[in-house]
């Protein structure tokens, strides 16, 4: 009996056995012949696609912006071939080969922001406001760098940002006022003071509450922990949605000069003297009750939880506490690197377009010529021009130092070649090379792409279109296979950033489409309207920025000379 149990054991098993066998063979069968039919479907779609390009489906944005064809792209010249393929390596039986393998690129449009990059708060899903709030004595410089950080942020990031300032808003209500009227022990007068600032605080949180993701600007001295401490109670009825950050410049002395002082101030003075007597008795007065941020020494200092940058001694010393976040970050590099601006009062910015070249005599546009003779008149005379005005002090005729930036491109280098360099010595006794040359791929003239080269009438002749979409929005569009102003303006980052950091006067050889964009940054102009700025040949432009303007001055290196219309000034 047992033996027969076993025999019916094993043919269970085989019977089992078979049965599975079946069912994978047709699992099998069945997932080929899926492959087949799929491959069969997506191959016909394909063919179907190519042999007949018009039909309908859904356009990508790319297709939206551009205005070439398919034929118009495969004229388009071999040298811009580099940007438009790729190399690709691959190991078949042991030896490297290599093919390029053709990747078509449409033009495409970038769009054009209105708000900065995203800031999320960690608990919720919406883009949260930044409040920066201003911490310092009187005379440290907090109006230039509040304002020059929101023109960076504005220009730079497109982010929706505004200044705050409780002086203007007491120069609106009152007017000039004495230095005695700071006094601390005054209460009417500190009653009066603290409703300018209660009033501001307002103006500035319903700026907030419009829009997430923008940047507000608290100027003011705030320099008690219960102030901070009653500004921090202001912002809670955001919802929690505005990240603070203080942002305190110390400094052993003040720097009081005019030309940094608010205008309306110097105006009401009596006398131009008494504004400025009347700054150092506010500044002694701020001084008798000035708490810096942090200061307790103890690690449970309740001032230790909050977010803030503190700039020591014109930014030789950083403290950073509790910085998070993307923007943020960009902006503590920024305030770091110009922290020291207000102290700055002999560095200037000189921009200046190569000389004349070849492309500006012909009216072409983009690529690398060489100078024409005017052109190479003029690279003398702006030698003759920086060795005599820039790096000399214009009243003690002492040999100051300077920076000399120019382009990669050979018309730049050029104009620049023959501006000496030599050895001075600093006011710390270290020694400095003065104008030695930089060369920044950054400062490159902006990329026309397939349009590179050509006159402005051959490209409307040519790409009608794209000359009406440049015409209309010319900060947003982009050359075919080339950049934006927006494009630009990315890779302008970094060299507003070192501009800022340096503390020497800088002369910058470049082209009219990166110089209008720093000059727009520093002069204040909006982003929209500086590709429209005229820069012209044969000039130089003299920067000098303060907390409230920037003055300039306009140099004609070859005024007895005129360079003619190289087909950018309406363009």
């Amino acid at each position: 009996m047992a033996l027969a149990g076993i025999k019916l054991d094993r043919q269970k098993i085989i019977i089992v056995a078979g049965a599975a066998v079946t069912v994978s063979v047709s699992v099998a069968v069945a997932a080929g012949v899926g492959w087949w039919l799929g491959g069969r479907f997506v191959k016909k779609k394909y063919r179907d696609r190519r042999l007949n390009p018009q039909a309908k489906q859904q356009p990508s944005h790319s297709e939206h912006m551009s205005s070439f064809s398919s034929q118009e792209w495969n004229s388009l010249p071999a040298e811009g071939e580099r940007r438009d393929s790729v190399r690709i390596d691959f190991q078949s039986s042991g030896d490297v080969r290599q093919r390029k393998v053709s990747i078509p690129q449409v033009p495409v449009q970038h769009p054009v922001t209105s708000g900065p990059v995203s800031s999320y708060d960690d608990n919720a899903d919406v883009q949260e406001n930044i409040v920066l709030v201003m911490v310092g004595l009187p005379g440290r410089g907090k109006t230039a760098v509040a304002n020059r950080t929101a023109r960076y942020l504005a220009f730079f990031h497109g982010a929706e940002v505004e200044v705050f300032n409780v002086g203007d808003k007491r120069r609106r209500a009152k007017g000039y006022m004495k230095g005695e009227e700071y006094d601390f022990r005054n209460r009417k007068n500190m009653d009066q003071r603290m409703k300018y600032s209660y009033d501001t605080l307002q103006d500035m949180k319903d700026f907030l509450k419009q829009k997430n993701g923008r940047i507000g600007i608290f100027d003011a001295n705030n320099v008690t922990r219960d102030r901070r401490k009653w500004i921090l109670q202001e912002l809670q009825d955001l919802d929690g949605r505005a990240q603070v950050i203080f942002v305190e410049l110390v400094n052993k002395r003040a720097m009081i000069y005019q030309a940094e002082m608010a205008e309306d101030d110097v105006k009401s003075a009596s006398k131009p003297r008494d504004s400025v007597e009347d700054y150092k008795k506010r500044v002694a007065h701020y001084m008798d009750f000035y708490e810096p941020l942090a200061s307790g020494g103890r690690l449970d200092d309740p001032e230790q939880q909050y977010a803030y940058i503190k700039c020591i001694e014109n930014g030789t010393q950083i403290i950073l506490n509790k910085i998070k976040g993307y923007m943020p970050g960009r902006i503590t590099q920024f305030i770091t690197n110009c922290c020291h601006v207000h102290w700055m009062t002999q560095k200037k910015l000189y921009f200046s377009r190569h000389g004349q070249s070849e492309y500006n005599a012909a009216g072409r546009i983009g690529g690398d010529s060489d100078l024409t003779e005017m052109g190479e008149r003029y690279a003398l005379a702006l030698k003759e021009f920086a060795e005599e005005r820039i790096c000399v002090d214009s009243e003690t005729r002492k040999a100051i130092p300077a920076r000399l930036w120019t382009s990669t491109l050979k018309r730049t280098v050029r104009t620049a070649r023959h501006i000496s360099t030599s050895v001075i010595q600093r006011d710390n006794g270290e020694p400095w090379i003065q104008m030695k040359a930089r060369h920044w791929s950054n400062l490159d003239e902006i990329y026309a792409g397939a349009c590179d080269g050509l006159t402005y009438a051959e490209i409307k002749e040519r790409y009608a279109k794209e000359a009406a979409a440049r015409k209309k929005n010319k900060l947003a569009y982009r050359y075919p296979r080339g950049e934006s102003y927006l494009d630009v303006i990315q890779r302008l980052e970094p060299i507003i950033q070192e501009i800022e950091r340096h503390r020497e006067s800088l002369l910058i050889v470049g082209h009219q489409g990166i110089l209008r964009m720093i000059y727009a940054f520093y002069k204040g102009i909006d982003r929209e309207q500086a590709p429209h700025q005229t820069l012209e040949l044969n000039h130089v432009i003299e920067l000098n920025p303060h907390a409230y303007r920037t003055n300039e001055k306009i140099y004609n290196l070859l005024p007895y000379e005129e360079a003619g219309d190289d087909g950018q000034k309406q363009h």
